[in-house]
């Protein structure tokens, strides 16, 4: 089998090659603008995308009205190769390959060849979405298992009494006298009312307290004051391991206490930070 190759007459040629240049003129101009102006994203111009695409845009419309037919959008790859060469080369040498002459190859290709990109992405999209919707039933039936199987699922646990039904509140005299018998001054204030005292820095102590998974299945009331109950009991743990750094260092108290609570992204956490300035008083 031979390859035919199609001639074309000197007067064709020259208008193909009018055609480019207008197309590489015009990106050129829209490149400059883009430059002038300072039309970019993070420092990123976007005349990058922009001029390779005006150019085989005006290109294809020149070359069908000089020869009736389109080219292929070569004044794209010519804008590509000369905007790359200006921001990554001669502007930025350390820049390498990235999001954006991504991008650009991609407009590209898709002037040049639209049909075939177009075809490859509507397969990679479809994929992606076909495999993605399958990820959320995949999940979708997981979650259902889980929640059914906690309606009748009894937590093995030595807490026996959050599964019981009833409303069990903190008790705040027990935790008082946890921290009393600490024999650690706890104070707010930074007035110390002319006591004695030397200061030895700025002491923290961080606890977490970790979402459980129990109270899912658990009436909102009672979950909502068994969470409660969890998070007193992680500021009482909270402040007993801040009085043993201070101990340490043999002091005795901390003034300026202050007390946060912040919830750890997504996950339902809640991180408990206690911190103050150490003293030991005299």
């Amino acid at each position: 089998m031979k390859l035919k190759f199609k001639e074309h007459s000197s007067q064709y040629n020259r208008r193909a090659i009018l055609s480019i240049a207008i197309g590489t003129g015009v990106g050129l101009i829209v490149y400059l603008i883009f430059l002038y102006f300072h039309i970019d994203i993070y420092g990123w111009n976007l005349g990058l995308i922009f001029a390779p695409l005006a150019a085989g845009y005006v290109e294809t419309i020149a070359a069908e009205r000089l020869i009736g037919e389109d080219i292929g959008a070569i004044s794209a790859f010519i804008l590509f190769i000369d905007t790359t060469f200006y921001s990554f080369i001669l502007k930025n040498p350390t820049l390498g390959f990235n999001i954006i002459t991504a991008g650009s190859i991609i407009v590209i290709l898709q002037a040049a060849f639209p049909t075939l990109i177009n075809y490859i992405l509507l397969v990679l999209i479809g994929g992606f979405l076909s495999g993605f919707a399958k990820s959320i039933k995949s999940f979708e039936r997981k979650l259902k298992t889980r929640v059914e199987n906690q309606q009748t699922f009894a937590w093995e646990t030595k807490d026996e009494r959050m599964n019981d039904g009833q409303i069990h509140y903190f008790d705040e005299d027990e935790s008082n006298a946890k921290l009393n018998n600490l024999g650690f001054y706890f104070l707010t204030s930074t007035d110390m009312k002319d006591r004695a005292h030397n200061t030895l820095g700025i002491f923290q102590s961080e606890v977490i307290i970790e979402k459980d998974a129990r109270l899912i299945a658990m009436d909102a009331e009672i979950a909502e004051q068994e969470k409660l109950n969890m998070i007193k009991t992680g500021k009482d743990e909270c402040l007993i391991k801040l009085a043993d750094k201070i101990q340490d260092y043999g002091g005795n108290g901390i003034i300026d206490l202050t007390m946060n609570y912040t919830l750890i992204g997504m996950s339902g956490e809640i991180q408990i930070t206690a911190m103050g300035m150490g003293i030991y008083i005299r």
